[in-house]
């Protein structure tokens, strides 16, 4: 399937290896793929980028928000293993510190700990990663594309595979109008 990948397209698959990478995780993530997507876009299909940037889906925006959503669950998880409820810790906190004061408090910009060192090995997809990747290629051949780039990408990302990634397209722009928005450039270019 790879082969079908324009460069765009491959570099947006880099660029998620890259951001699962600095987060530690240990699989990549429909929502690594978002961020490399847009990355890629970034760096290559101005207005693919322009488009995204107008709901504020920029790959620094979605990479920072990503970062919080991990730090968080990794948080959350560690705590509610000991019986502490994060929540509860946080609400504690704001009652007694003021608002905010656990999230002012922590190293969320600090530079994390590489787990493979600079170079890194291979991290594979999870199952919601590749259906991502399938579904680009049925949105690819839907369209009687004869390649697969980072419209195809994003729009097997938009068919909902994964609710995390969702997520974080939806602190943006609906899925559907997303969806559309990209059809209709698609459209518009051809």
């Amino acid at each position: 399937m790879f082969e079908r990948f324009t460069e765009q397209a491959r570099q947006g698959v880099i660029n998620a290896q890259e951001e699962a990478r600095s987060l530690d995780a240990t699989q990549i993530l429909p929502a690594h793929l978002l961020v490399g997507i847009v990355a890629a876009a970034e760096q290559s299909a101005p207005p693919l980028a322009a488009l995204l940037g107008g709901y504020g889906l920029t790959s620094t925006q979605l990479r920072s928000e990503l970062q919080g959503q991990g730090e968080e669950h990794d948080d959350a998880a560690a705590l509610g293993s000991l019986g502490i409820d994060l929540e509860e810790v946080r609400r504690a906190v704001d009652a007694q510190f003021g608002e905010g004061t656990l999230d002012a408090a922590g190293p969320a910009n600090a530079p994390r700990r590489r787990r493979f060192g600079l170079g890194g090995g291979h991290i594979p997809f999870t199952a919601a990663a590749k259906a991502v990747l399938t579904s680009s290629l049925r949105e690819s051949t839907a369209r009687r594309d004869g390649s697969i780039g980072v419209e195809h990408l994003l729009l097997g990302l938009l068919r909902g595979a994964d609710p995390a990634a969702l997520a974080l397209v939806r602190r943006h722009v609906g899925p559907d109008e997303l969806r559309a928005r990209i059809l209709d450039a698609m459209d518009a270019a051809a």
